[in-house]
């Protein structure tokens, strides 16, 4: 093959790997499953209170996290594993179907959240879709929408492109078990595609100057 077109098809093949790299990281706030982030703590929630809004504290710096229902009462059992529950009027557990908001409740943002929608024993349904909007600091809101299995069901969120989490909220019709294993960042996560872009700024720069000696060796010879 021509060493010119070899070059030619080189770049060809690093704007496509771009254009792929920045679709990725457009697309790649929600992550489903648990990929753990640089500097997340746990979030702590056993108090045993109930009511619209519950809140936990992260592990490390105390933080309080709020969980709001807007049609439901919510609970946080102070045994067993931290989780946030649905009670009826009696204080039975139900089916959670929706978690309105979680908010920091300094209102500051955040910028990583992970949660497992569990399903198991005789309450919650499986099978159905559960939606979670995020909404960023400047207001916009980002739906996302997957299936619910037996079991757990992990949902991983990373503020993207310099952005924040303003607010997050879970809908579920069918009402899963109870939300448990929360985990949240409060500073910026590091992104990835920015070290492989910038790699690959580095890759392109290198066959652009080959391209041109090789150039201007034809004209000369």
């Amino acid at each position: 093959m021509n060493k010119g077109l070899k070059v030619s098809l080189s770049i060809t093949a690093l704007v496509l790997v771009l254009a792929g790299s920045q679709a990725a990281k457009a697309e790649g706030i929600f992550t489903l499953g648990n990929v753990p982030q640089p500097g997340e703590e746990n979030v702590l929630l056993n108090k045993g209170t109930s009511g619209s809004t519950v809140s936990g504290t992260t592990n490390r710096s105390g933080t309080v996290v709020d969980f709001t229902s807007a049609t439901q009462t919510l609970s946080e059992p102070a045994n067993g594993q931290a989780r946030i529950e649905a009670i009826d009027s009696s204080g039975n557990q139900v089916a959670v179907s929706d978690i309105s908001a979680i908010t920091l409740a300094s209102g500051a943002p955040y910028f990583d959240l992970i949660f497992n929608s569990h399903i198991g024993g005789t309450i919650g349904t499986a099978g159905g879709t559960e939606t979670v909007t995020v909404t960023d600091n400047l207001g916009v809101a980002h739906p996302f929408s997957f299936t619910l299995g037996n079991g757990e069901n992990f949902l991983t969120i990373v503020a993207t492109n310099g952005e924040s989490i303003a607010s997050t909220a879970i809908s579920y019709p069918t009402g899963f078990t109870d939300l448990r294993q929360v985990r949240i960042s409060l500073s910026a996560v590091p992104e990835p595609s920015t070290c492989v872009l910038a790699g690959t700024g580095m890759v392109s720069l290198l066959l652009a100057d080959r391209w041109r000696r090789r150039c201007r060796s034809r004209r000369a010879a």
